[in-house]
């Protein structure tokens, strides 16, 4: 139903709506009319246009990723879902965080190819700013759903989850708040665990997933369908 000045009337939509009352109104009529269009009969048309998703992989590239056999799998991962994106015409944006810092190193695009570019130039090395990470990536979603607020936001972690650089004191504690803020905004969060099986797993990165509601994925677990299942 129009909202004001009608701009586009839906013809066919507009006759449906007439069709049950046209008997009645020619019998009315006095001149040659074979249809009889009246105000409440009009429809307005609605335009939709494509939803975008936007994907945002944050990946860890400190010295503990920096097993060459760990990265070669993480890299998978993502040409995997590159490829997803770029057949789905999404876009895609990418943050590393090792050292003491997280940093935007591509911002939102729909180039695949300089996002793979990225992908093999990831160096690694340092210790594991995760709650940094967190905050850069929540920040930059935020930012993208101000430009424009019919996106889908997707962020997805790929990272062991061993955090040993703080903002402030408990990290953990870091970590949970800016969760928070995801859940509360309806934001799209995947965690990808690297974490190696071994007597001294932490399990952080599955802590947070079942505290949150987080959809959780084992890198050495991940398949295409697995992958396919996980964009869905």
């Amino acid at each position: 139903m129009p909202k004001g000045k009608v701009r586009d009337i839906a013809l066919d939509a507009t006759i449906k709506a007439s069709a049950p009352y046209q008997r009645s109104r020619l019998e009315k009529s006095s001149g040659d009319v074979k249809l009889i269009i009246k105000e409440e009969d009009i429809r307005e048309k609605v335009r939709k246009r494509k939803i975008l998703t936007n994907i945002l992989f944050v990946v860890d590239a400190s010295g503990s990723m920096g097993v060459m056999r760990r990265m070669e799998a993480v890299k998978g991962a993502i040409l995997s879902i590159l490829m997803d994106a770029y057949q789905k015409r999404n876009r895609v944006g990418m943050i590393t965080f090792r050292g003491k810092d997280a940093e935007v190193v591509l911002p939102f695009t729909s180039s695949v190819e300089l996002a793979e570019r990225c992908l093999r130039d990831i160096p690694t090395g340092g210790r594991t700013p995760l709650s940094k990470a967190f905050l850069k990536s929540y920040e930059v979603v935020k930012g993208a759903i101000r430009r424009d607020p019919d996106i889908v936001p997707m962020v997805i972690f790929i990272s062991d989850f061993k955090p040993n650089v703080s903002v402030a004191k408990d990290y953990l504690e870091e970590i949970y708040q800016v969760c928070e803020r995801f859940v509360e905004e309806g934001i799209n969060v995947i965690l990808i665990d690297t974490e190696v099986d071994s007597f001294v797993k932490i399990g952080i990165g599955k802590r947070i997933a079942e505290k949150f509601g987080f959809p959780y994925y084992h890198i050495d677990k991940l398949t295409s369908e697995s992958i396919l299942e996980l964009l869905q």
